[in-house]
């Protein structure tokens, strides 16, 4: 009875930890205690459920094969060069398209999954060369459609969801499976990977999937989607939707050198960058043309009024609150297209015209930003947005967010990641008092801001893989982040990025272009030190 009973739970475990291939797990393999591993070539015969494999094939070491090698977040590093990799094409369905490269030698025991842009529609393999290259297991999905255009996808509800979060955690769920088949076992840890949309879709998998991932890396993360593209419907009503508000191109630069000039010493040293845009308090009303003026050289009044308007951010006409925050001081030079017209941006535009309202006649200067507003985060917030601030069950599941944002961002303004991250801390403060909570946060969620605007010298490059490696797998916390400007191929400035609340801070020694001369410090303990001298 009892030796019936011990070959059951034998039985039972093959079954629920073995990938079923073209050859069974064999006798000889149990007692090797070799796990059976699947030729590439084998995988395309794998039954996983609701998925065809298309393609399973060796590609050889070569040049990048895959058109663009240039990365899209600015944070990675271009791979010219692959190394030898299984790659493997599947479909979903409906009609999530994933690829997972598997490296032929040298896999570093992890799987990691990078995100995308914009509506998505396509597989972002210059990001995923730089993961292959450092040994993983890396996958990418076009989300449940393909190409950039709006139609038909927007009208299938299926799609709209497939590409609001069910297409990445179904192709991190399948991922998995393929490289436990392939390796003969699963990956020891798992990372999520991207920036823009891809920064939203990983917030959105440690609020919806916590158990996919153990570290998130969210960069510029768009994840309050509807709000940010009416933001996008906001600046062009405000500007360009009347020939008075318009703030040509010319003037941007007018603008971004007079903010710099006011803000730049604001953080204590004068070096073309703004650290804290909301620490400037750059008044447009002082390039108001003055009589007999050259025009090019100032604002009129109506184009003043929209400045602030920009600067501001839409709100509610009926509450008063908040829709998202405005562009920031300091990243005027980047403004091309939010202000200048004709059109506003395409993601906004085909996001209301056909998902939300389906109406091809939709005219932005008509948007209602109450009624309208209100009609889309009814009906698609819960699809598309990752704006819950309820992250408890990724963090008792011991996962770890690396999340950071430039401040010179124009499509996702930079502000609104702080508002999610306090939100975060407000959420989890219970009972303990606010420094006792934002503490408990940073114990498995940082966010790290980076100084900078458009057109400055600001250092904005940095890899942050090994930052989240180490936190995850040493329990090391990101206490800063190095990063760099380089001119010419060389770099010229490097600066630490920290943890927030977190500033650097000038030592008062040595150059303002080295990382080393500057100090992480919480501004609220200055102040703190200031209020006790009293």
């Amino acid at each position: 009875m009892l030796r019936h009973f011990a070959l059951s739970i034998l039985s039972a475990v093959l079954l629920l930890t073995t990938v079923f291939a073209p050859t069974p797990f064999g006798a000889d393999d149990i007692k090797r205690h070799r796990p059976r591993r699947t030729p590439c070539a084998e995988l395309a015969n794998l039954n996983l459920p609701d998925t065809t494999i298309t393609l399973a094939q060796e590609v050889m070491a070569g040049p990048f094969p895959f058109g663009d090698q240039e990365p899209t977040c600015s944070s990675d590093i271009a791979s010219p060069e692959l190394p030898a990799f299984c790659r493997i094409v599947g479909v979903i369905a409906p009609a999530i398209t994933f690829e997972l490269w598997l490296p032929l030698e040298g896999w570093n025991g992890k799987f990691q999954m990078y995100g995308n842009h914009g509506f998505a529609g396509n597989i972002e393999y210059s990001d995923m060369g730089p993961q292959l290259v450092r040994g993983y297991a890396i996958a990418g999905t076009d989300t449940g459609h393909a190409g950039s255009a709006p139609l038909p996808w927007m009208r299938d509800p299926q799609q709209v969801e497939d590409y609001g979060h069910r297409g990445v955690h179904e192709v991190t769920v399948k991922s998995k499976t393929i490289v436990r088949a392939f390796y003969g076992r699963p990956p020891k840890y798992s990372y999520f990977n991207g920036c823009s949309t891809g920064g939203k879709q990983g917030l959105t998998e440690a609020q919806r999937y916590p158990a996919d991932y153990d570290g998130i890396i969210t960069g510029d993360p768009n994840f309050a989607q509807i709000h940010n593209r009416a933001q996008y419907v906001w600046n062009g009503q405000v500007t360009f939707a009347n020939p008075e508000t318009t703030i040509p191109a010319i003037k941007l630069p007018l603008i971004n050198n007079a903010v710099i000039a006011a803000c730049d010493a604001t953080d204590g040293v004068l070096d073309g960058v703004i650290d804290d845009p909301r620490r400037c308090d750059f008044p447009p009303q002082s390039l108001l043309c003055s009589e007999g003026q050259d025009p090019n050289t100032c604002l009129t009044a109506a184009q003043v009024g929209a400045l602030e308007n920009v600067y501001a951010g839409p709100r509610n006409p009926r509450t008063g609150e908040q829709v998202y925050p405005g562009l920031v001081r300091g990243s005027e030079r980047g403004w091309g297209g939010h202000v200048t017209g004709p059109n506003i941006f395409p993601t906004a535009d085909q996001f209301f015209r056909w998902m939300v309202f389906n109406d091809p006649n939709w005219d932005y200067k008509q948007f209602d930003f109450d009624k309208d507003l209100g009609f889309a985060d009814a009906n698609f917030s819960a699809i598309i947005d990752a704006i819950d601030p309820d992250l408890r069950a990724f963090e008792r599941r011991g996962g770890k967010i690396l999340h950071y944002h430039n401040w010179g961002s124009t499509v996702h303004t930079a502000p609104r990641s702080i508002e999610y991250y306090e939100e975060v801390v407000s959420f989890l403060q219970g009972r303990r008092n606010s420094d006792e909570a934002l503490e408990k946060t940073k114990e498995f969620y940082r966010l790290f801001m980076v100084p900078g605007g458009s057109g400055s010298n600001a250092p904005t490059t940095f890899d942050p893989v090994p930052y989240l490696e180490r936190w995850v797998e040493r329990g090391i916390p990101p206490r800063r982040i190095l990063a760099s400007h380089s001119a010419n191929g060389v770099v010229d400035r490097t600066r630490a990025l920290c943890p927030y609340p977190e500033v650097a801070v000038y030592r008062g020694l040595g150059s303002t272009d080295d990382a080393t001369n500057f100090v992480c410090q919480d501004p609220r303990d200055h102040k703190r030190h200031q209020d006790n001298g009293r």
